[in-house]
């Protein structure tokens, strides 16, 4: 007895339906991750400016170190979204203008606002590395971002700097950080 087999037809397609559906279900999805990833982008941008001003004290105190002579890093404030921090070779020396002035004479590095748009430098700083490379007082400055997280940035006595999280609790959880030893 044979039997009776149906022919194989391969499939037509989907349906403009079954398309629209598809497509209302992945635009309702992008809808939901575009603020996770703008919130995303944000910590990122936070972490890479505290990631650069532990750099460039770690830099300073290498260069001071090497050089003999102490170097100076300083931040202005000119509002909350026009800041800037320098590394030079007195106190004082201004972080420079805008992005088309130069640099003054006694600054080696100059970083501004604008290299880390959406950050903000919360409050003054000014470390003194000595010629031996210590700062010889412990020095704190924080950035926050749009979203209002915050990250620290200190140099310790001796020189040396770290990122924390300020706060304790949930907040260090997120991120990659310690939590700030209490002041």
């Amino acid at each position: 007895m044979k039997r009776h087999q149906r022919p194989w037809h391969p499939s037509r397609g989907l349906t403009l339906l079954e398309l629209m559906a598809g497509l209302a279900v992945l635009a309702v999805l992008a809808t939901l991750a575009v603020p996770t990833f703008s919130s995303l982008s944000q910590r990122h941008r936070l972490a890479a400016a505290a990631e650069a001003l532990a750099a460039d004290l770690r830099e300073a105190r290498f260069e001071a170190a090497r050089s003999g002579r102490p170097l100076h890093l300083q931040s202005q404030r000119a509002g909350e979204h026009d800041w800037c921090w320098a590394v030079s070779r007195q106190a004082g020396c201004a972080c420079g203008g805008d992005a088309a002035a130069p640099a003054p004479a006694c600054g080696l590095k100059s970083v501004r606002a604008s290299d880390h748009p959406g950050v903000t430098l919360l409050q003054p700083l000014h470390a003194r590395l000595e010629s031996q490379g210590q700062a010889g007082q412990v020095v704190r400055a924080e950035l926050a971002s749009r979203q209002g997280e915050r990250l620290r940035v200190e140099l310790a006595a001796l020189g040396r700097s770290h990122v924390c999280v300020p706060g304790t609790g949930a907040a260090a959880g997120v991120w990659r950080y310690p939590a700030c030893s209490p002041s």
